[in-house]
């Protein structure tokens, strides 16, 4: 090749776009960027302001010690151990406690997808075992009525307030899901009219409405168009005033308010919560024996079985015990 031909190759130089390399390798990297790179994965903004708030919680603590992480390689199996340590000595849930640190573990495994350390230290270091008992409890099917009744549908707020532990004590949704739920959500499938649910994990389940649902949200529509409020496809559901529409969700402490204040004026002396009323439905079901449990784990949007068996809250562990089973006389013939 001749020495013209060559200088015909050689590419033109551009100085703007140089500059703009040179200032890339050269800022000091933080670790909020690569902790805005790993919560790209996720679509639900509900699991990017949980990673968010847990793994602030961990940096936090590190810089508590005056350990200032600027990129994951940073991160040393000591540093998770001691924090570790730390949320044990604070007495919070186990499940609580591993939530935090699995979210700490996920963001270290996205690091070496990104090839930005090649090992995860945090591997050595062993989660504490989660107790498969949870506080939460149940209603019986008698409270599950009075409940629902409680409320004065002559008000809005008595309305929204049916509506809301309808839902809750018939679908099993979580408070999010319900707070979140619009109006596009209720779809007719196949004969069915259904809810689909956008739950944990970015999953969508679609979950059909018996008749006392559908019914329920027929007449809370009306209600609110007799009002002057006509929702379309994009409103939320659950609605706070009737002069005006929502233009964001219902706060979920809202929900957590409704739940104790009936409780309590029903004279429930149980610590209950929207929880527990997700644990009621599941308990129900699996109670009737009519449902077999991977029908129930998908109503309830449960991926493994085993964390749908965590939610029988009324089984007493002694009623039905297997020990009454035992029987080692000896039968006759």
């Amino acid at each position: 090749m001749t020495k013209k031909s060559s200088t015909l190759l050689a590419p033109t130089v551009n100085l703007d776009l140089a500059r703009k390399f040179q200032e890339a390798s050269l800022k000091k990297a933080d670790i909020q960027d690569f902790i805005r790179e790993f919560l790209v994965q996720f679509l639900s903004e509900d699991t990017k302001t949980a990673y968010i708030k847990d793994l602030k919680f961990f940096f936090d603590f590190l810089r508590s010690g005056e350990v200032h992480v600027s990129h994951p390689g940073d991160i040393q199996s000591y540093h998770f151990q001691i924090y570790r340590d730390h949320l044990l000595e604070k007495g919070l849930a186990s499940a609580t406690i591993n939530r935090r640190l699995v979210c700490v573990r996920s963001f270290m495994k996205w690091a070496i997808a990104a090839k930005l350390i090649d090992h995860n230290p945090l591997d050595t270091v062993k989660l504490p075992k989660v107790q498969t008992e949870s506080p939460t409890v149940a209603f019986d099917d008698h409270e599950v009525l009075r409940m629902i009744d409680a409320p004065d549908v002559s008000t809005h707020k008595g309305r929204t307030h049916r509506l809301i532990m309808v839902m809750l004590f018939h679908l099993g949704l979580r408070r999010s899901e319900l707070t979140n739920m619009r109006l596009h959500q209720i779809v007719d499938d196949r004969g069915h009219w259904t809810i689909r649910i956008h739950g944990k994990g970015d999953k969508v389940r679609l979950v059909p409405l018996n008749n006392t649902v559908w019914e329920e949200i027929n007449i809370y529509i009306a209600s609110l168009k007799d009002n002057g409020i006509d929702l379309g496809p994009e409103d939320f559901l659950l609605q706070t005033e009737t002069r005006t529409k929502n233009d964001r969700p219902m706060d979920g402490s809202t929900i957590y308010r409704v739940i104790e204040k009936y409780a309590r004026s029903l004279g429930i002396n149980k610590s209950v919560s929207p929880h527990s009323c997700r644990a009621t439905v599941i308990s129900h079901l699996l109670d009737t024996s009519r449902a077999a449990i991977r029908d129930v784990a998908t109503f309830a949007g449960h991926s493994n079985i085993t964390t749908t068996e965590r939610y029988d809250k009324r089984r007493k562990n002694l009623d039905k015990s297997a020990a009454y089973l035992v029987d080692y006389e000896k039968k006759s013939g």
